[in-house]
């Protein structure tokens, strides 16, 4: 059984997941500042638990249910009724828990649905606009496909943007190549679909782009690094960045 360990005895889990906290920690940092900001009582693990989204990705249904039985138990053993993430791939397999573990009654949220809930109980909040208020938004696949697709707009039209749609979004969104394991399983192919994409949002002239999922924003990210697109050319954000700098709370 996997070992749980908190900070803390709050209720609530704020869960980054293995792929924030390995290639994505700064936005993590993001995230509990800005639940700290907004009067969020959470803890965090001491241990990093997988969430089994990577077994589910390479079919391994045998073990994922292993996992979800196991860390069922622990989040029970530790009275957690709340886990909040930020990530698609986390917040996709832990919905899925339901399926898997007959006694499963964890409320699961997304990082955006919990801020939109504060914000719009505490407008005065929000501290700044931004001077340049366009910016596309990008579905990841395992947000667009998950029905998860208008509170991060939402969202950004509260902290004062102008949200323009890609050609598909949303449940029809296209992927980037972030999803379903292709980056270990065939990272040449997720580099050709990467660039594919990133090819369109240059046809489409976005120069700012947002997304609410880690392995979306960092697959694009090194891709970005890799064709030598610029922030003069693209500017690529996490949506947390966003979040930081209408809410006056210092990036990480």
């Amino acid at each position: 059984m996997a070992l749980f360990g908190l900070f803390g005895n709050s209720e609530t889990l704020y869960f980054p997941g293995c792929y924030s906290s390995a290639f994505t920690r700064e936005k993590t940092e993001n995230y509990k500042r800005i639940l700290k900001k907004l009067d969020v009582e959470f803890d965090t693990q001491k241990d990093e638990i997988c969430c089994g989204g990577f077994l589910s990705e390479q079919g391994y249904e045998k073990q994922l249910r292993k996992t979800a039985k196991e860390n069922n138990l622990g989040f029970r053993d530790k009275k957690i009724k709340k886990i909040i993430v930020n990530c698609g791939l986390c917040y996709s397999s832990l919905k899925g828990y339901k399926e898997l573990v007959p006694d499963w009654n964890i409320e699961v949220k997304h990082v955006i649905s919990e801020i939109l809930d504060k914000l719009r109980e505490n407008r005065e909040k929000v501290r700044s606009f931004s001077s340049n208020p366009e910016i596309f938004y990008y579905d990841s696949c395992y947000l667009g496909r998950n029905d998860f697709t208008e509170q991060p707009r939402e969202l950004l039209k509260m902290l004062g943007y102008r949200v323009i749609e890609l050609p598909h979004n949303k449940e029809e969104t296209l992927c980037c190549g972030s999803c379903g394991g292709l980056m270990h399983t065939n990272k040449e192919l997720a580099e050709k679909i990467a660039f594919n994409f990133i090819k369109m949002l240059k046809r489409k002239n976005v120069k700012r782009l947002v997304t609410s999922d880690p392995r979306a924003y960092n697959h694009l990210r090194e891709n970005f690094e890799k064709i030598g697109i610029t922030d003069k050319e693209i500017e690529l954000l996490e949506i947390s960045d966003i979040v930081c700098d209408s809410l006056g709370v210092k990036r990480e």
